[in-house]
């Protein structure tokens, strides 16, 4: 296969980026390690505008939005900005109602405030909250202690990713994706490929996520007379399609490369606390309401970080990593709360993208994310870190209920599916080895049969208009067990058939 690469603004030349040597996801179970690592050599990034778009670079501070932090000073009479006046607000107050009964009531204070403009980057003291996690988990790598660190609250990752991918990707750029992709990021990519002539390299994957030595042969044959691409994508735990997850030695493997070959990575990574990595004995994960004890609820916590696989942002001593998570797998996809974290250069431009669209994160959101850190997981990164780890077992639980569906019906005992069990997240990766398409399986027979599932060309970045493709995606985040055995006893009967009439279509073919 063969992408574009760009010369100029204007001009392209081919520039050879290898097809993906297998677009499969097969192999043995991912490891689950601890977060002791290897700190990397550093070789910090000294120059940031190199990555950036011109319309990034161009970007310039709200007039308005700079004025909130004077605004804020004690004693300022304010006749500049523009804010409604909170008088005329219809809501008093805002009280939660949690599953365990208990009730959070926000008071005047918070609720106007969550009402009211509030800043770009988000509340304060969600912001706060928020540092005091990633300082947790993912630790402070930087080799240049004088460069900050910023996280930057969104409305929801998806978001924060799409306006990242405008800050680093310009018209006819080359954007090293992994393959398969994330089709919510293709959303955002392919009009700019149609239209900008933005290129995409694909980069195989295995069950471990991205393959080191195909990204680096990549990077490495790259035509002299076309710039390199500067961005690497990945999702790396519990992969989206794939449910893969990189065990700390890929990691430490890739974040080398990207060091090599001087690139930005966008670590998207919504499924990272959806992680089984704690053993299925563990009493304090076998429900989702927490104890009433606090101390035990924050030993869970504890031990779930401890398990976690160490994130690229854990090895980031470059700062060359920005980091997107998400809450709506862990408390509320409606909320759409995310948050993204990264080198202060690189997160300054994505806020300045923030100010001139949505302005801020909704105010609402922080404010039931907030009450919930203060009350519910009190105030302190291994209360959240407890209720993720409660969460992740359920999620577990589901995996296990379909992978029991599928054995009922021998898919993978009789040969008719191949797979790898993920060990994150809420997909499963089903290579459907006796039928010659997959998609037309799930639009045709599938559908006629009322069991859904995901065509998996959807997630090849460089796909063409029917081509053949083994895959689909299942999810096991909503359907019930019976659901789940139904829905593995209907896709048996639509395999079973697709091999029927594929044998009697080459029956009837006229032999050559």
């Amino acid at each position: 296969m063969f992408a574009q690469a760009v010369t100029s603004r204007g001009r392209r030349v081919a520039a050879a980026v290898p097809a993906p040597a297998a677009r499969t996801l097969l192999g043995s179970r991912t490891m689950t390690t601890n977060n002791k690592t290897t700190t990397p050599i550093a070789k910090p990034i000294q120059d940031y505008t190199k990555y950036l778009t011109a319309v990034s670079l161009a970007r310039q501070p709200s007039a308005i939005r700079a004025l909130q932090p004077i605004m804020a000073m004690p004693g300022m009479i304010s006749l500049a900005g523009g804010l409604p006046n909170p008088a005329t607000f219809p809501i008093a107050n805002v009280e939660l109602t949690l599953k365990n009964g208990a009730k959070i009531s926000m008071g005047d204070t918070m609720t106007r405030a969550a009402l009211q403009y509030g800043p770009t980057p988000g509340h304060p003291d969600l912001v706060a909250f928020f540092e005091k996690l990633q300082a947790r988990v993912h630790g402070t790598p930087y080799a240049n202690k004088q460069l900050e660190r910023k996280i930057l609250v969104g409305n929801g990752s998806q978001d924060l990713l799409a306006k990242a991918i405008n800050a680093l990707v310009a018209p006819g750029d080359t954007l090293l994706v992994e393959s398969p992709c994330y089709v919510g990021t293709l959303a955002i990519l392919k009009p700019m490929v149609k239209a900008q002539g933005v290129k995409l390299a694909e980069v195989p994957t295995d069950a471990h996520g991205l393959i080191p030595d195909a990204l680096d042969k990549i990077l490495a044959d790259w035509p002299a007379t076309s710039p390199k691409p500067r961005v690497l994508y990945t999702v790396p735990t519990g992969g989206n399609p794939t449910g893969n997850m990189a065990p700390i030695e890929r990691r430490r493997a890739i974040y080398a490369l990207a060091q090599k070959h001087d690139l930005v990575m966008l670590e998207d990574d919504p499924y990272y606390y959806l992680q089984f990595a704690l053993p299925t004995t563990d009493a304090a994960t076998q429900q989702l309401t927490p104890p009433a004890d606090q101390a035990t609820d924050v030993a869970l916590g504890d031990r779930y970080a401890s398990a976690l696989v160490p994130s690229y942002t854990s090895l980031d001593t470059d700062a060359r990593v920005i980091r997107f998570e998400s809450l709506s797998k862990v408390i509320s996809a409606g909320l759409r709360v995310g948050l993204c974290t990264g080198p202060a250069p690189l997160v300054d431009r994505i806020a300045l993208d923030v100010q001139a669209t949505s302005l801020q994160p909704t105010g609402l959101s922080q404010a039931v994310i907030l009450a919930l850190a203060q009350h519910s997981w009190h105030g302190v990164p291994a209360g959240f870190l407890a209720h993720a780890a409660r969460v992740a077992a359920f999620y577990r639980s589901r995996r296990d209920a379909l992978l029991k569906a599928m054995s009922a019906v021998r898919l993978v005992e009789d040969g008719l599916v191949e797979m790898s069990v993920p060990q994150a997240g809420m997909f499963l990766w089903l290579k459907l080895k006796t039928v010659d398409d997959a998609s037309a399986l799930v639009k045709g027979y599938a559908t006629d049969r009322k069991v859904l599932l995901l065509p998996g060309i959807e997630f090849l970045p460089n796909a063409q208009p029917g081509e053949p493709c083994a895959f689909v995606r299942a999810t096991y985040s909503t359907a019930t067990d019976e659901q789940m055995q139904e829905g593995m006893k209907r896709l048996r009967e639509c395999i079973d058939l697709a091999m029927r009439d594929q044998q009697k279509q080459k029956q009837q073919a006229p032999k050559k």
